[in-house]
């Protein structure tokens, strides 16, 4: 039941050597990614994704069939860095980087990267406020953009190469009709040298395995597996030990790349209610659609999942029925928690249409009209672009400020939104240029995608806590073509 349409894609190259692909080594598809071992003539890279989000989309699914980075020595072919294609919702991201592959890239000089897309599906809320899906037509699937500065590679040093795509200006909806044509921006440099908000990363899936320094997690995304370590400074949640994490449970793993090649998981959230041993728990995280009450009290709700968890959803399509019991509990994950959230910041009476949110519990119905009885609801963070409308106030690290939100988006769709307030705190990171102190003197009118958590503090008054904050670039001019897609109006 996941859904679909692109936009900013990271990759990543970390430290420390040799390539261990995510899918395809050996029988198995479904290998852990980490790195192993050390090879002197190159250097590991981690592939990421991620998206600069277009406010009508409800969620964004492509295929990437390959990704390979050229160069301009004579006699040379270009590197392929996608070992088989992976298909990743692009939505939900934002400015948060999935990881969907690890591997590693020769020395050399590298002046280019090529993208290629083999499908793209997208639902989306047209003009009237209805949810539309559309397959995409791909009008050019593959595009050539120039790495300026080139990438050198000559140690096995870690590196990051970021690909960024723009959805705004990938997606092109007229009407019913959507084509798809890449949009990204590129550049390279050593993970060292970035900024901690540029190296962090993101899976929420259920375990495959852990150790006393490790654990394997299944993405619900795109199905690969990937290894985080675990160290003293590993956050986990109150009453939550490694060990109490079975296999089958679901969890989202935050993580930063290391210049040692590895993920270092900097927080673990439990998602769910913990599973018995090796049985995989069903659940999903997308946006609520509609609510539904009795006697005044919140009974059920709709939602458009995004991601879905345990092989008992996988293949479903469309919305997703929850109902709520008694039972069902409330929680928040730990980078809300670090936000400035409390426990009872979140509960049945804060569920509202446009809200982002992850469930787990017992599935029943039929692929086409699943239902879910939830035993635990969590608020998820939601990616929002949007237009700086107020000067940045307070002070630092605790940033107030209001965004415009254009339309037509879900969140004005379902939630009623046109402006929003923002706050910061010292958890909240920055990406794609920006730095705390160069946010808070941005001019007004500026274009960014905030990241975090979205709450109701009263009925239609609304704050976003904000964990991420980063600018929307303009896409590069690909080789030999012009911008690429423009979005129209729907």
């Amino acid at each position: 039941m996941q859904s679909p349409t692109p936009k900013k894609l990271k990759i990543l190259a970390v430290a420390s050597a040799v390539l261990m692909f995510l899918s395809g080594c050996g029988s198995s598809s479904m290998n852990s990614n980490s790195i192993t071992g050390t090879s002197p003539a190159a250097a590991p890279m981690v592939v990421t994704v991620s998206d600069a989000p277009l406010g009508n989309i409800l969620s964004a699914r492509v295929t990437l069939s390959a990704v390979s980075l050229g160069s301009s020595a004579t006699g040379s072919t270009p590197v392929s860095v996608l070992s088989s294609p992976v298909t990743v919702e692009l939505s939900g991201l934002g400015a948060v980087q999935e990881p969907i592959e690890i591997s590693s890239l020769a020395n050399g000089t590298y002046n280019s990267v090529t993208l290629t897309v083999s499908a793209a599906t997208v639902v989306y809320t047209n003009s009237s406020g209805q949810v539309t899906t559309a397959t995409a037509t791909l009008a050019s699937p593959t595009v050539t953009v120039p790495l300026s500065p080139s990438l050198t590679v000559n140690s096995n040093a870690e590196l990051q190469l970021q690909l960024a795509f723009n959805l705004a200006q990938s997606f092109s909806i007229t009407g019913s009709t959507v084509t798809f044509t890449p949009a990204i921006n590129t550049t390279g440099a050593q993970v060292g040298s970035e900024n901690s908000g540029d190296r962090q990363v993101e899976v929420t899936g259920n375990v495959v395995s852990t150790t006393s320094s490790s654990i394997v997690v299944q993405s619900g995304d795109s199905g690969k597996q990937f290894t985080f370590t675990i160290n003293s400074s590993t956050q986990l949640p109150s009453g939550v030990t490694l060990s109490s994490i079975v296999q089958g449970d679901i969890v989202q793993v935050q993580g930063q790349t290391q210049t040692d090649g590895s993920i270092l998981a900097t927080s673990i959230t439990l998602e769910s209610g913990q599973a018995s041993a090796g049985q995989d728990q069903s659940g999903a995280k997308g946006i609520i659609l509609s609510v539904n009450s009795s006697g005044g009290a919140i009974t059920s709700f709709t939602m458009l999942p995004r991601e879905d968890f345990g092989s008992a959803l996988s293949g479903s399509s469309g919305s997703l029925t929850v109902n709520l019991a008694s039972t069902t509990s409330f929680a928040l994950p730990e980078d809300a928690l670090n936000a400035g959230l409390t426990a009872s910041s979140f509960g049945i009476a804060d569920l509202f249409p446009g809200e982002s949110v992850i469930v787990s519990g017992s599935l029943s119905g039929t692929t086409s009209t699943p239902v879910i009885a939830a035993t635990q609801i969590m608020l998820a963070a939601e990616s929002i672009p949007a237009t700086l409308n107020t000067a940045v106030t307070g002070t630092a690290p605790n940033l107030n400020f209001t965004i415009g939100i254009s339309v037509p988006s879900f969140l004005t769709t379902y939630g009623q939104m046109v402006t929003l307030n923002v706050s910061t705190s010292s958890v909240t990171e920055y990406g794609n240029g920006l730095t705390q102190s160069s946010f808070a003197a941005l001019a007004t009118g500026a274009s960014i995608e905030v990241h975090g958590y979205l709450l109701q503090t009263s009925p239609g008054t609304f704050q976003l806590y904000a964990t991420k904050i980063a600018q929307i670039e303009t896409p590069e001019t690909p080789e030999g073509g012009d911008g690429g897609g423009s979005s129209g109006g729907n």
